[in-house]
């Protein structure tokens, strides 16, 4: 007879037993063996736009890729009440079942690797799930000095208006999200779904395809991202596609939800996803059954930064809340935030200093959480009734951030996704000296779209308020890096071209926002006759620099 396992190296839950409550179970499988299907024709079991990904980022299909062999789950449904789940990342399924000789039966199929329980116990009182400050609906009324209305400042101060004024804004980009469901998402007029981005929905909690029904943490999160009033309020992606899942469980805080997100993720993986956003995270659940200890948090342990980690194996960028127990007596980031490959999004208020309930790091394994922040305190959303709202807590600053990743991607379609991470992590201000409250600090979309188009100029990223002129000698093209430190004003330079005769010849004036790199590319030098140049900056001669213009 087969010992029963718990594989705590990617499942945490209580010993297996069976109870009056909730009878959950995973069985793992040993193999793939005897699979239908084919590494050799992923389009039988991926979609398109999957295997797109992967060919682009040039990421190899392995057995994870695989489903389930058909006839494994076929052996196994006689004994079961209810399939609930199958995951193919890790070989398993997630079952219901009321007999324990009936369990008995599956531990002897020698197919089967190993079985672990899920208990839950739906007696106890629920804790908030989302723990947030305040929240408040704004006065409908005020009129708004620019396009994005009251999401202009979150969306501001990442610079990622300035990817939209170049019309990125998502485009060709599918962004996944898990959370409560999204009430009232389907007929709210802020939302447009009437222009066909929703790529596909499903509930994982009740097994249906309405994910409207309820939660309207969803309907927020997801008005972050997609929203779209001109004047009044308008997301960081509003031309991307949409997955939308829902997940997380409304009437209990349970273990369960962490296979929730998995399964959605491998769902959202076939579908085409590009990024991630959750607005979840698990530390503690009902009755204690089944809680995480922060040295579990060590960046692989928990199922759901496994599967998180996995995505990203796949090609997909994963965006994840924090979580909100900066002030609290678990303090640390939550699980999946805790992943070696989840970027963990903090929250700061709108003047760039932490919030108090953002979530600290490191992680267990000493790896620097969160990643980087964006506004979370008193962020604002559209609210399940259509109101412009404004609400506090990592569960925004995560789709603001998810979707700026997404207006970045559209401007580089063939990037990796580990491209698309450490262009927006070097941007990101506190880059050089990252710490537990703001981990990397607050990144700059157009800073990141800069570094990309340059291929991450080396003399650029490390010679941070000096400008740096290149290539010298130039032939066709001449830029300048000019980066300004200044966190708060913009600044504006003016570029000359002299002949060694003294005379001007080119003349230019550039703006810098605040805490922006800025390439200038000086088309001018195609004129330019073969021979030596002055460049002057701003009238200083100390600033001058001696430029060649080869034959």
């Amino acid at each position: 007879m087969k010992n029963i396992i718990a594989l705590f190296c990617l499942f945490s839950f209580t010993s297996i037993s069976l109870s009056a409550q909730n009878n959950y179970y995973w069985i793992k499988f040993k193999n793939k063996n005897n699979n239908p299907y084919s590494l050799s024709n992923p389009s039988a079991f991926l979609s398109f736009q999957a295997i797109q990904r992967r060919t682009v980022q040039q990421l190899s299909l392995d057995s994870t890729d695989l489903p389930i062999t058909e006839t494994y789950i076929d052996s196994i449904l006689p004994f079961v009440d209810e399939l609930k789940h199958r995951l193919k990342w890790i070989n398993a399924v997630v079952v219901k079942l009321n007999t324990l000789e009936n369990l008995d039966s599956i531990k002897e199929l020698s197919f089967v690797d190993s079985i672990g329980g899920i208990e839950f116990f739906p007696s106890r009182a629920l804790h908030d799930k989302f723990e947030t400050e305040e929240a408040f609906t704004v006065d409908q009324h005020i009129i708004y000095p620019n396009k994005y209305g009251a999401a202009y400042h979150q969306i501001n101060m990442l610079n990622a208006d300035l990817l939209h004024q170049m019309g990125y804004s998502g485009s060709g980009i599918t962004i996944a999200l898990m959370d409560n469901g999204f009430r009232n998402v389907g007929t709210t007029p802020a939302f447009d779904l009437s222009r066909g981005r929703i790529v596909s929905t499903w509930d994982f909690v009740n097994n249906e395809a309405d994910v409207y029904n309820e939660g309207d943490h969803g309907a927020q999160t997801f008005s972050c991202i997609s929203a779209n009033l001109p004047d009044r309020f308008i997301g960081t992606a509003t031309e991307a596609s949409y997955i939308l899942n829902h997940t997380e469980d409304n009437s209990a805080e349970w273990v369960m939800e962490e296979y929730n997100w998995e399964a959605a993720a491998e769902a959202s993986d076939s579908a085409g996803a590009n990024v991630f956003s959750t607005s979840l995270g698990y530390t503690t659940f009902d009755d204690g059954v089944g809680s995480h200890e922060y040295k579990d948090l060590t960046g692989d342990k928990t199922v759901i930064t496994h599967a998180g980690n996995m995505a990203f194996k796949k090609g997909i960028l994963v965006l994840n809340s924090a979580g909100n127990e900066g002030a609290g007596s678990w303090f640390r980031v939550n699980a999946p935030a805790d992943g070696n490959d989840v970027l963990a999004v903090g929250a700061v208020d709108s003047v760039e200093n932490v919030s108090s309930f953002s979530s600290r790091g490191p992680n267990f394994a000493g790896r620097t959480k969160p990643d980087f922040c964006t506004q979370g305190s008193k962020s604002a959303v559209v609210a399940s009734n259509g109101f412009i709202s404004t609400s506090s807590g990592t569960s925004f600053s995560c789709p603001i951030a998810a979707g700026c990743v997404a207006s970045l991607w559209s401007a580089f379609p063939d990037k990796k996704a580990t491209d698309i991470r450490d262009a927006i992590m070097i941007s990101c201000d506190n880059f050089w000296t990252p710490d537990s409250l703001v981990g990397y600090g607050i990144p700059n979309f157009y800073n990141a779209y800069l570094f990309l188009k340059t291929n991450y100029n080396d003399r650029i990223l490390r010679v941070e308020g000096e400008m740096i002129v290149y290539p010298n000698p130039f032939n066709t093209d001449l830029n300048i890096s000019m980066y300004n430190t200044n966190p708060r004003d913009g600044v504006a330079h003016k570029i000359e071209i002299f002949n060694l005769l003294g005379q001007q010849i080119f003349s230019r004036e550039v703006y810098l926002r605040s805490a922006t790199f800025e390439i200038v590319q000086l088309d001018i030098v195609k004129q330019l006759a073969a021979g030596e140049y002055i460049l002057r900056v701003d009238g200083d001669k100390n600033n001058s620099y001696r430029v060649v213009k080869a034959k």
